[in-house]
């Protein structure tokens, strides 16, 4: 009896945190569902727009694997970038809506941040809060070269750098617009530094740019989360200080504002793609705060531009709802099916958070499981790292490299220009090809994202369906023989506890 109950109880508690993840994972979705809403990332059906074809913009599909690099000001009081300073989110992003009645008292009680887990953590900030920290922003320590060189050693093919978030904090000295290292830090350029560390270690560089920015746009937008307008009746706009507006700007202010807004970030991606050289791609996020339609958007940055400033360069979709290849974003969106086109994931090695926030890591186990999903799915692996406010990654971050490298270094033929399958041939887990080579990733199951797997793992069985002939199987990178069985043009590879580690395998079939 005793046994049944301890069996019920443990069934309902497995139960209940199977739950509680798909709903974390639901809710996770929704947030980023609801923030590409309210920065404008859509996508134009109707452009007659076609993926760049200059030779120069070829390496982006066979990359494989890249760094995403969040930082700036918010590294100062360990926030994530931008969102912090958002009122609102707590009711905008739950899964379990507030009704309009409570919605109503937290804006007659001016209390925007009400239920938020900021209030227990005492992170909860205003705009003009959060823009103040870039007083204090002094990353003294910060050498973009050690980035580059750990990114590199992972094996990772290009680094992308946040410019600029939504925060409107720009990292290099720009002439255009007030908040940027022109202002602060005695013109210090991390962009310089940070384009002059890929070069020398050779890896593409990868620019990040914000289409919105809050500081530029702070009297002409609220601060309390655009999904709460959506949502309820009777949302005022809120300023920089989380107070209700009474003025109201007239239709001439806010057309002279958009023309402001235009020419600004016309001058700051101008300085971007003009002044470093040849820059590989660059990664926008979000449209400009400028209307549909609007006329001021003839006098903003055009895809034509761009071309015409760096010929070569690849461009993500997400300023002007076209691009060159497919961005997807989150564990939630690791694909699932081969991508048509070129495609990339970008995720983040925190859990959760892309700036430095203290939050906890995920496994090395885990986010090598996403690149090898990823890379026999066509799509690349952008793997983010938020530096702290010294302007270095963390120990545990480097840890995470430094075992990721390891296993680039014996696994690198299997990610970096390998192709997904054949449609004729089929695996029982991701693969790639190259040549007469078929790479079969056998990786752990991970029992969560912040806990790696335990050795011994238990032996695998894969198998791989083939028209050609079988010269070897082995282990990539030891040259290890794997037995295995060739039946009907099926190949069962009996994989052993003792040739299993940790952090994955890969399964090296040569055909003749």
């Amino acid at each position: 009896m005793k046994k049944r109950i301890l069996l019920s109880v443990l069934s309902m508690l497995w139960y209940s945190a199977t739950l509680s993840a798909q709903q974390k994972e639901q809710q996770e979705d929704e947030k980023v569902k609801m923030e590409h809403a309210q920065i404008g990332i859509t996508e134009d059906l109707k452009t007659s727009y076609k993926r760049t074809a200059h030779p120069d913009a070829q390496w982006y599909p066979q990359a494989g694997f890249g760094m995403f690099i969040h930082w700036g000001i918010s590294s100062v009081k360990e926030l994530d970038l931008s969102w912090p300073m958002m009122a609102g989110t707590q009711i905008g992003w739950s899964s379990n809506k507030p009704s309009q009645d409570s919605v109503d008292r937290f804006i007659a009680a001016g209390d925007f941040f009400a239920g938020h887990r900021c209030k227990l953590n005492g992170t909860c900030v205003t705009p003009n809060q959060y823009w103040e920290q870039a007083k204090d922003f002094n990353p003294g320590s910060c050498n973009p070269d050690e980035w580059v060189k750990l990114a590199r050693d992972a094996g990772m093919q290009y680094v992308v750098l946040t410019t600029r978030h939504h925060d409107g904090f720009a990292l290099w000295p720009s002439k255009y617009g007030d908040f940027n290292t022109r202002n602060y830090l005695g013109g210090r350029d991390f962009v310089k530094e940070f384009v002059t560390a890929c070069r020398k270690y050779g890896l593409k560089i990868g620019l990040y740019y914000s289409g919105p920015d809050w500081h530029f746009n702070r009297a002409f937008q609220s601060f309390l989360y655009y999904g709460v307008g959506r949502d309820y009746q009777r949302v005022p706009s809120v300023d920089a200080d989380l107070k209700i507006r009474t003025a109201v700007a007239t239709a001439a202010e806010k057309q002279q504002h958009y023309e402001a807004v235009a020419a600004y970030i016309k001058g700051q991606v101008e300085e971007l793609l003009t002044n470093y050289g040849k820059i590989d791609m660059i990664w926008f996020d979000g449209s400009a705060d400028i209307p549909k339609g609007n006329e001021a958007w003839k006098h903003c940055i055009s895809m034509e531009r761009i071309h015409q400033l760096q010929p070569g360069i690849v461009v993500s979709p997400r300023f002007f709802g076209y691009g060159d290849y497919k961005t997807l974003e989150g564990d939630k969106s690791l694909p699932a099916v081969r991508q048509p086109g070129w495609a990339e994931l970008c995720a983040t090695i925190a859990e959760p958070g892309w700036g430095y926030t203290r939050a906890p890591l995920k496994s090395t186990a885990y986010v090598l499981n996403q690149l090898a999903v990823c890379r026999s799915n066509n799509a690349n692996f952008l793997l983010n790292f938020g530096p702290t406010k010294d302007g270095v990654f963390s120990g545990e971050m480097i840890s995470r490299l430094r075992e990721i490298a390891g296993w680039m270094q014996q696994n690198h033929a299997a990610v970096t220009g390998a192709q997904p399958l054949d449609e004729a041939e089929q695996a029982s887990v991701p693969a790639t090809a190259r040549g007469r080579h078929r790479y079969l990733f056998v990786m752990p199951p991970v029992p969560g994202k912040l806990k790696a797997p335990v050795l011994p793992l238990t032996p695998a069985t894969v198998t791989f369906k083939t028209t050609g002939s079988v010269k070897a199987v082995t282990i990539l990178g030891k040259n290890t023989p794997v037995p295995y069985t060739v039946s009907n043009g099926v190949i069962m590879i009996q994989v052993s506890a003792g040739l299993r580690s940790q952090n994955g395998d890969v399964i090296d079939v040569a055909l003749k």
